[in-house]
């Protein structure tokens, strides 16, 4: 599927608000099957936007800086993202256990 500028449009914001009361309250009970893709943009930028730590830290920017100076561009984006997961998976591992 292409939409172009999916991540530049804003989706319908009465609707963003009702999805996200509804996740708050009971994420199981939530259909997104029935959200156009646009809808489900503007719910995953809002999402990142509200994480209390950036996904982006100065350490993940280098290491995104290299991956796609080193590989071509879809490969470097394979590459980042299995790096990200690690990072992510090794902090919860870390804060666990703390």
């Amino acid at each position: 599927m292409s939409i172009e500028g999916i991540f530049r449009k804003n989706g319908n914001i009465r609707r963003l608000k009702d999805l996200t009361d509804a996740i708050d309250r009971d994420p199981s009970s939530v259909d997104l099957t029935q959200d156009n893709p646009v809808q489900l943009a503007a719910l995953l930028k809002k999402f990142l936007r509200e994480l209390p730590d950036p996904l982006m830290t100065f350490k993940l920017h280098r290491l995104f800086i290299a991956s796609q100076c080193k590989f071509p561009l879809t490969l470097g984006f394979v590459v980042l993202t299995l790096q990200i997961q690690l990072f992510l998976r090794n902090q919860i591992e870390r804060d666990t256990y703390i």
